[in-house]
């Protein structure tokens, strides 16, 4: 499926939308779905700002982006300690690597206005490893999350 989407906004430039909600996995945790249908939003947002060369604009969407991210990823983190994720470090790992580069994509267009490298990140690489992140880890922490009542038992006598 991510191949599939990829080779769609590869092959038809003229794409308005860049992550749709059909290619974003929904996950067994309805309050991850409402961020991550929010994230997907400001993703879209954010490309198409690129288009317009509003640079203020541009600043400003990626500061939202910023700031969601931010609170998605301490809420993701949140539960995942709360319902003691065996693979807690492991994701929240990639959710820190992901906003330092996010940061730092930021940064770099506010100092050098390179729109080109910017809208490259945002549509190809945020947007993919954003649809691969919501298909992969997340789907798993949700299902863990989910069902932490039965795993609960088995992993207090693996851990402690």
């Amino acid at each position: 499926m991510f191949k599939q989407w990829l080779l769609s906004i590869l092959v038809d430039k003229r794409a308005k939308i860049l992550i749709t909600q059909d290619q974003l996995e929904m996950v067994a945790t309805p309050s991850m779905n409402n961020t991550h249908l929010e994230a997907m939003l400001l993703i879209n947002q954010l490309s198409k700002t690129i288009d317009t060369n509003n640079k203020e604009a541009i600043n400003e969407v990626f500061s939202e982006l910023i700031e969601h991210t931010q609170e998605h990823c301490k809420h993701e983190e949140e539960l995942m300690v709360e319902k003691k994720f065996p693979k807690y470090l492991d994701h929240k790992q990639e959710h820190d690597d992901t906003l330092v580069e996010m940061q730092k994509v930021a940064l770099e267009f506010k100092d050098t206005q390179n729109i080109e490298a910017t809208k490259k990140y945002v549509d190809f690489t945020l947007a993919p490893w954003f649809v691969r992140h919501t298909e992969t880890m997340d789907t798993v922490t949700s299902m863990f999350i989910e069902n932490s009542e039965t795993h609960l038992p088995y992993w207090e006598e693996m851990i402690y």
